[in-house]
């Protein structure tokens, strides 16, 4: 495990959480959290019971052992060197449910820890260590451009063209899963914190980190 200063958008968590209304936005509108719940329901479809986002996945559970090490930066009880309970969810991108382990898209894993006194610590990362938007109306923009074609059954590789030409800050993300062929499992890949955390040791001092999870 390391940990490193850079840090995903800030907006990301919030713009998740609500649920479906409507996709019509007006020009200059801002992105909100239903608007891209409405994008991912239309571009791939409702799937009872499942999540809208991050749909396919799968669970496992173990243990984890911080170094005590660490501890000169925080006093979390992570980091006591005795083994924590956590339960981890790899999944793929989007809201399809049958997408092959085989795409260039990122992979996912959230952790659930569970501390001595009973309460939780999350995490969330990915494969790749940038995120694939720097703005709400990018993220929301990129799932609309996946919309399939109802006479191909794909996305219109024009429209995917013309995001990222309207769209730079899409392409650090894009290039890097170019470079980066997936991996043969989901054990021997890295993964990125998302979120920036902070670090307070016994003199309270902060450290901002961020997770990097290394097979």
């Amino acid at each position: 495990m390391f940990i490193e200063r850079n840090h995903f958008p800030r907006w990301l968590p919030g713009v998740m959480l609500a649920l479906a209304a409507s996709l019509c936005m007006a020009a200059g509108d801002e992105v909100t959290a239903d608007h891209v719940v409405s994008a991912l329901e239309g571009t791939f479809g409702v799937h009872p019971g499942e999540r809208r986002n991050h749909t396919k996945g799968t669970c496992a559970a173990g243990e984890f052992v911080g170094s005590r090490k660490a501890r000169i930066y925080t006093r979390s009880a992570l980091f006591s060197g005795r083994p924590v309970p956590v339960v981890a969810r790899f999944s793929m991108p989007g809201g399809n449910p049958q997408v092959p382990d085989s795409a260039k898209i990122p992979r996912g894993m959230a952790l659930a820890f569970r501390l001595p006194d009973g309460s939780l610590q999350h995490m969330t990362l990915l494969s790749t260590p940038m995120f694939g938007a720097a703005s709400p109306q990018t993220f929301f923009d990129d799932i609309v451009a996946k919309k399939p074609d109802p006479a191909t059954g794909k996305p219109d590789p024009e429209k995917l063209k013309a995001f990222r030409a309207s769209h730079p800050d899409s392409l650090p993300q894009a290039e890097f899963l170019v470079r980066h062929n997936p991996p043969p499992s989901w054990a021997n890949s890295s993964y990125f914190g998302i979120h920036t955390f902070k670090f307070v040791n016994r003199e309270n001092k902060v450290t901002r980190v961020r997770w990097r999870f290394v097979p």
